[in-house]
């Protein structure tokens, strides 16, 4: 999935894919939790966040991609 997200060629390190999703679910965990979601069925979508915090959370997602060196 992430070769037709970012190209084929680049493999992007575990550490990388691993802080994004922690990143990614730390938001949705949050919007989840003020907006009184709690079983596996009420579930979030990252569109369905605040345009602020969509704008946050790409701007940690390519903050993490953008790092230089496989830390």
């Amino acid at each position: 999935m992430w070769s037709k997200l970012f190209g084929g060629g680049d493999e992007i390190p575990r550490e990388k894919v691993d802080a994004v999703v922690r990143i990614v679910d730390r938001y949705l965990a949050e919007e989840a939790e003020l907006r009184g979601l709690q079983s596996e069925r009420q579930t979030i979508h990252p569109k369905d966040l605040p345009p602020d915090k969509r704008r946050a959370l790409i701007g940690e997602v390519f903050a993490v991609l953008g790092e230089t060196g496989k830390s």
